[in-house]
């Protein structure tokens, strides 16, 4: 039996504080954050960049890759996002959706946290301290 070859994801935006792959042979979009500072402005581009290209490519699955993210929201930003950002994620077509954040981080599936609807989403979202938990759980049914 042939072996399936699964192709490396394609680089397909980013700015100075983020980078965005496609993950083309699994229909997922995969957004890493890079070290450095950012403002809450930067913080909402990126975001606004992230659900561009959601609605550019129709994903399944987004994960935001976290580890490097270091960043306190000002006031509002995350009803910002709420209100902005993740009605676009479900307009796409997204089913899940996984944050992938520092091994220690509360709040992880590894921790023994179940994925869940937050705010205003259609789908669950998972935090996963590992990227092979994540990649597990986007391809549960």
């Amino acid at each position: 039996m042939a072996e399936v070859q699964q192709l490396e994801p394609v680089e397909v935006a980013r700015n100075p504080w983020g980078v965005i792959l496609h993950h083309e042979d699994w229909r997922t979009l995969e957004l890493r954050w890079l070290p450095g500072e950012l403002s809450d402005d930067d913080f909402k581009e990126t975001l606004t960049l992230f659900a561009q290209m959601g609605d550019q490519h129709k994903p399944r699955y987004m994960i935001v890759d976290a580890t490097d993210f270091h960043h306190e929201f000002g006031p509002d930003v995350t009803g910002w996002r709420d209100r902005n950002i993740i009605p676009r994620y479900g307009a796409a077509g997204v089913t899940k959706f996984a944050f992938l954040v520092a091994p220690g981080v509360p709040g992880t599936v590894e921790a023994g946290a179940q994925p869940g609807v937050e705010g205003s989403a259609s789908f669950p979202t998972g935090w996963f301290s590992t990227r092979e938990r994540a990649y597990r759980w986007l391809a549960e049914s």
